[in-house]
């Protein structure tokens, strides 16, 4: 059984539980409190060296980052997450690839500081060039989105790797009211079967 090592709170983990659901696939949850310093024991360092969850431990392959986690899944349990055709295929891997470093960490931090951080610790400028980073993104992907449902022709594992610290970016104090096509997209995304609202 695939075991997931998670935190409610945490959007990546929330992508990852995401897929497995919408899949139907088994699994169980261990949750890993980072809040209280659990991911940089020495028994988790063993299991992730990074000390970063989610992690899925798939009987005995181990496998982390959550969008590596989320192609591991689809090649091989969840085929329909994961177009066939070269190019739409490049399409999806090369929207992960800006999520990861375009988009969700600068959603992610800015949440992280608004909603984790003691008010005396928050770096305000920071959290301003955080946002504004955020913003180009979604400008990017919106702009993309014109006259989209998904990121590609169907519901792939691209558009559950965006949703959640899109979703969420209201905790970073970043407004999505000026980009339309996201929120359509967003509409779309929960429509799908089996979607889990997140926290």
């Amino acid at each position: 059984m695939i075991k997931l090592y998670d935190h409610p709170l945490s959007g990546n983990c929330f992508k990852v539980k995401l897929l497995l659901i919408q899949a139907g696939l088994t699994f169980e949850t261990r949750v890993v409190d980072v809040f209280k310093g659990e991911n940089l024991t020495t028994e988790f360092k063993k299991i992730n060296p990074a000390a970063k969850i989610p992690v899925i431990d798939d009987d005995g392959y181990t496998i982390w980052e959550s969008n590596a986690i989320l192609i591991y899944l689809a090649e091989r349990y969840a085929k329909n997450y994961l177009p066939t055709g070269i190019e739409t295929r490049g399409t999806v891997f090369k929207w992960l690839l800006f999520n990861k470093t375009s988009l969700d960490p600068y959603l992610a931090k800015s949440r992280a500081i608004l909603k984790f951080m003691p008010e005396d610790k928050r770096d305000f400028k920071e959290l301003e060039s955080l946002q504004a980073q955020g913003k180009k993104g979604l400008e990017i992907f919106d702009e993309y989105l014109e006259g989209r449902r998904f990121i590609v022709d169907d519901y792939s594992i691209a558009d559950i790797a965006f949703y959640p610290y899109i979703k969420l970016c209201h905790e970073g104090n970043i407004d999505l009211k000026p980009f339309k096509n996201i929120l359509l997209w967003i509409a779309h995304v929960e429509n799908t079967d089996n979607f889990l609202n997140i926290s």
